[in-house]
């Protein structure tokens, strides 16, 4: 049995479809049970750092390091007050993470302004390290797409330049966390991704983002040109590198492969929201990461600050509008691979 074969055999590699409608029914909180029951760790070390790669405006994350908080007092696992640090590109909404750390005043937070795409801490000095919904975002957009805005949409030469870029991208991120990781800590991630079939009910609704801008009489072809989203989401496969986990020193302990249902459009579905909140809700889900694909664009061609927020509103208030015209009823799905790595 070679190397790829014996790991797949003692990690018990295992593909299955979850719809999480619940906080019953959430994988995320099988992958922190199942990382912090892999994690091994003094219960008395000076001092127990969770690092959260990628938080955005920090809702989710807050919630998450509550969670894996909770769950290392009940298995005992450290008795001491961990820190935990929040970590995104200097551009992120850092005031809503900010103000939310103070209103809640879940634990010992403090903020990082940096690419995960580098070292963050010095070597050996983190236990936990978690990412969710955030590896799709690359370190750098790798080529303008000629024809559209999203990778899914890219001629076969630009997706293998995307694809190229997310395999450079993750074997960097591992290579961060692996030297930054203690001994037997452990990374939690997330990893967003397409289905079986690469399929992803999204893309209708970056396809209608990509007609919207078209749409805008104000933008110049060079500004549609550089309206490129660095978004690539993997598949399994791309996911689960056995042999980049053992160059990097890593241990697969779990992997999971889930389908889960937006919860929005359950909401919609059962008659909770209304076509006008459902639209609005799509729209807002939308935004994160494509709007400042979009202004990137507008900024590359000298436009002002207030021009730019002038034409960002109208792009958005047609996106929703359009939103509106195209809806319907039918499921939207989003995958995931979840893994838990632990550092040997």
């Amino acid at each position: 049995m070679d190397f790829r074969h014996y790991l797949y055999a003692c990690c018990n590699f295992r593909r299955t479809k979850v719809i999480a409608h619940s906080k019953s029914d959430d994988p995320i909180q099988s992958l922190i049970h199942a990382g912090i029951g892999a994690l091994h760790s003094s219960r008395s070390a000076t001092s127990f750092i969770i690092a959260d790669f990628g938080s955005s405006h920090g809702r989710t994350s807050i919630r998450t390091m509550q969670s894996i908080l909770e769950y290392l007092r009940q298995t005992n696992k450290f008795v001491g007050t961990p820190f935990v640090i929040h970590i995104d590109i200097p551009t992120n909404n850092w005031s809503k993470m900010f103000q939310l750390l103070t209103n809640e005043n879940p634990y010992y937070g403090y903020a990082m302004g940096r690419s995960f795409y580098e070292q963050c801490f010095p070597d050996k000095s983190i236990s936990i390290g978690f990412s969710s919904a955030a590896l799709h975002y690359l370190s750098r957009r790798p080529c303008h797409l000629t024809k559209h805005c999203y990778f899914r949409f890219a001629t076969p030469t630009e997706r293998k330049i995307f694809e190229k870029q997310s395999k450079f991208d993750l074997d960097v991120f591992l290579a961060c966390r692996s030297r930054e990781l203690i001994s037997g800590g452990i990374l939690l991630l997330n990893i967003p991704c397409v289905g079986d079939n690469g399929d992803m009910d999204f893309d209708a609704h970056f396809d209608l983002i990509y007609q919207c801008v078209q749409l805008l009489s104000l933008l110049t072809s060079d500004e549609l040109l550089h309206f490129t989203i660095p978004f690539y989401l993997r598949s399994l496969s791309e996911c689960v590198d056995f042999e980049l986990f053992h160059r990097h020193s890593l241990k697969l302990v779990k992997v999971e492969f889930v389908c889960l249902k937006s919860s929005v459009c359950n909401q919609y579905q059962h008659g909770h929201l209304t076509r006008d909140q459902y639209a609005r809700s799509l729209t807002m889900m939308m935004r994160p990461g494509t709007e400042f694909a979009f202004k990137q664009a507008l900024l590359s061609n000298g436009r002002s600050s207030q021009d730019i927020e002038d034409i960002s509103t109208q792009f958005w208030q047609l996106y929703e509008e359009k939103v509106k015209e195209t809806i319907d009823k039918r499921d939207l799905k989003t995958y995931a691979t979840l893994l838990v790595l632990r550092k040997k």
